[in-house]
């Protein structure tokens, strides 16, 4: 069979298909953020009232992910993935019509009940269609497709207001664009399957098991710390180093594109390695370890900023370095039970870490301590290599 970097054809058209529905579910969230504004202004109030819609599509995404995994194990992953994609581009592209509040927030929950079908259908489908030995690669390329669509959603969307066109007309080609692809994935569904066409499909693990389970419950642990700690960094390096530095937000903003950028340079790399090692934990428990340490550093608040850009930029490669084993981690945790299903429940809670960290976050700043957003961060990438040191005792013992 005919070969693509290291993949047969048939893996890679998956694989593709795959990671180009993974771009459009970050994308969508993300490619709102230029207009928000214009919405907010077209609506007749304020930021903090469309923030609603926001919150409303991230409940609904967490509150259904797990759901979700066991409609996928019922009906297959593609069906699931073709028809949430249908619903979350419709969703979008319909906020184009608003003229109500109610009317913004009901189609932003509605899209994060479409939102919610992509952890559970994608590591479903690639868990089956995959051969062992590449899965590290694939869930690299998965989870590339998916920070690309965070970068390039604002990035774009900025492009088509500066060459003027309406934000309403920018959000319908949005849309447009999540409804073709849901076609394609149906022409091509014989390709792609039901998330069974190369392996045995394992039966879905009842709540008790995913509720008692020690290992998955350190994994939802580790999902909540590693995303505490991203978040702030995310949401609020930019006003810490302005406060520290005085610096405009041009040039803060810099070290978070740095940081981004070094996560997603070494996404793909990481899948080469987990690959070709079987200690996937411990490429997690160093990564993460160096990514805390150089978090601590940023946080000093006397090195040269030029030294904190390389710092993040560190600190955001290790973390892209750890997405595929950790992603490997949860496949071989998963077993006897189907993948998506385990990997729904688990990335919950990378929904609900930020969401209930932010607010923290936000406090330091407010007090005058700009430098703790940084130690707070790396104070939660070590809680989540406790939750990595742990699920690795636990693994070890045999325990379930």
């Amino acid at each position: 069979m005919a070969s693509v970097v290291g993949f047969p054809r048939r893996e890679v058209q998956i694989v593709g298909l795959i990671s180009a529905a993974h771009f459009l579910s970050h994308f969508y969230l993300y490619s709102l953020v230029p207009h928000y504004q214009s919405i907010a202004d077209g609506l007749g109030v304020g930021l903090g009232t469309l923030s609603l819609g926001i919150t409303a599509y991230v409940v609904c995404t967490g509150v259904l992910q797990t759901p979700m995994g066991y409609l996928v194990d019922r009906v297959g992953g593609r069906k699931v993935l073709v028809g949430g994609l249908f619903i979350l581009a419709a969703s979008i592209g319909s906020i184009s019509l608003v003229t109500e509040t109610w009317q913004f927030i009901s189609l932003m929950a509605l899209a994060g009940i479409g939102n919610s079908v992509f952890h559970p259908a994608d590591y479903s489908i690639i868990s089956v269609s995959i051969d062992d030995g590449r899965l590290g690669k694939a869930f690299s390329f998965h989870s590339l497709g998916g920070s690309s669509g965070m970068l390039l959603g604002p990035a774009i969307m900025g492009f088509l207001i500066f060459l003027e066109i309406p934000w309403r007309t920018s959000i319908i080609i949005a849309g447009a664009i999540g409804i073709a692809l849901a076609m394609i994935l149906l022409i091509f569904g014989g390709l792609i399957g039901e998330g069974g066409a190369t392996k045995e499909k394992a039966p879905a693990p009842p709540w008790r098991v995913l509720l008692t389970s020690r290992p998955l419950l350190l994994l939802l642990l580790f999902y909540l710390c590693s995303s505490a700690a991203n978040a702030g960094i995310a949401h609020f390096s930019v006003a810490a180093l302005g406060a520290m530095y005085g610096i405009p937000v041009v040039s803060a903003a810099l070290a978070l594109t740095f940081y981004l950028g070094g996560s997603l340079a070494l996404t793909l790399p990481g899948g080469v390695l987990a690959d070709r090692t079987d200690n996937h934990h411990g490429i997690m428990i160093l990564c993460l370890a160096v990514s805390a340490a150089m978090m601590a550093l940023a946080g000093l608040g006397w090195l040269p900023f030029w030294l904190v850009i390389g710092l993040l930029a560190i600190s955001g490669g290790m973390r892209g370095l750890v997405i595929a084993a950790r992603d490997v981690n949860v496949r071989h945790s998963a077993a006897p039970h189907s993948v998506g299903t385990v990997f729904a429940f688990v990335s919950t809670g990378f929904l609900f870490g930020g969401a209930v960290t932010l607010p923290f976050y936000g406090w330091l700043l407010d007090i005058g301590r700009p430098d703790l957003v940084f130690w707070m961060s790396g104070a939660m990438t070590v809680c989540s290599i406790g939750a990595v040191i742990l699920h690795k005792r636990f693994k070890s013992a045999g325990q379930k």
